[in-house]
Parts: C-alpha cells; sequence; structure tokens
C-alpha cells in the first residue's frame, strides 16, 4: 500500500512496515503492530486536515510513544481517508487506543513532582489552564 504525494510518501510495505518519508527532510519506519491508533481529523480553517498515528513501544529498555502528525491538503483527503480505511481493515489499526493508556483524563502534574520538567507557569498561562479545565469539566467529560 503506498501513497505518494509530492515531498511526501506513506508506504506500508509486504514486511509490515509503515514507512512515513518527508523527501526533503525525514524519514520514520515502524512496523505496522506499533501503530495503536490513526486518526483523520477534520480541515481547519486553513484547508489542511490532520493525520495523526499513535506508534507506542511498550517493551524493552526504553517504552515510548511516537505521535506522527501529516497535513493532508484539501484535494487529498480522498486518498488520505481511503488510505485509512485500508490501514483499519488489512491491518486492523483503531482510530482509538484499546487499552485506555492514553485516554486516562486530565490531570495536572504538581510542580514539586520529579515529572515536572519546566519552570512554574506564568500567571496567563495558569489562567488559561483553569479556563480551558472549567470547560473540560463544563462538557461532562
Amino acid at each position: 500500500m503506498r501513497l505518494d504525494w509530492p515531498e511526501f510518501r506513506l508506504e506500508c510495505d509486504e514486511e509490515g512496515h509503515l514507512v512515513f518519508v518527508w523527501k526533503r527532510y525525514s524519514l520514520v519506519k515502524s512496523h505496522i503492530e506499533h501503530c495503536t491508533r490513526v486518526q483523520l481529523l477534520p480541515q481547519g480553517p486553513d484547508g489542511l486536515a490532520q493525520w495523526h498515528f499513535h506508534l507506542r513501544f511498550p517493551h524493552g529498555p526504553t517504552p515510548g510513544l511516537l505521535v506522527v502528525r501529516v497535513d493532508v491538503p484539501a484535494d487529498r483527503l480522498e486518498e488520505a481517508e481511503e488510505y485509512t480505511e485500508l490501514l483499519r481493515r488489512r491491518h486492523g489499526v483503531p482510530d482509538h487506543p484499546d487499552d485506555g493508556t492514553e485516554d486516562t483524563g486530565l490531570h495536572r502534574i504538581p510542580p514539586e513532582s520529579p515529572d515536572w520538567i519546566v519552570a512554574p507557569a506564568g500567571a496567563a498561562s495558569e489562567e488559561l489552564f483553569g479556563t480551558v479545565m472549567a470547560r473540560v469539566d463544563g462538557d461532562g467529560a
């Protein structure tokens, strides 16, 4: 399965590798079994849709998650939709996580936690965080 656009190529080869190629910039290659999620998000005001691929590596000495985001131009949206459906049908890649590891809810990491990696947030950031959390709570999420 191959999708070839100017300056970008996406391929799921015969060995089961998912290969993303930005021809002048980068290459990302992973086995399809590590793709735990693929989503094609609707077009935004800029006319681009977004394709999100979650590549999870839960085993080994350094587990991790790589999220690959591809901007999809409006004239390529139909191709991206077809490719997404092929990935779902042929390889069983879901559009949402099956294991619940990603949708554990929003929570704030306390600044004194060892997981806190940046300096304390400014007043405007704190206000924005409070507004966003209030809207999330108001939506019943």
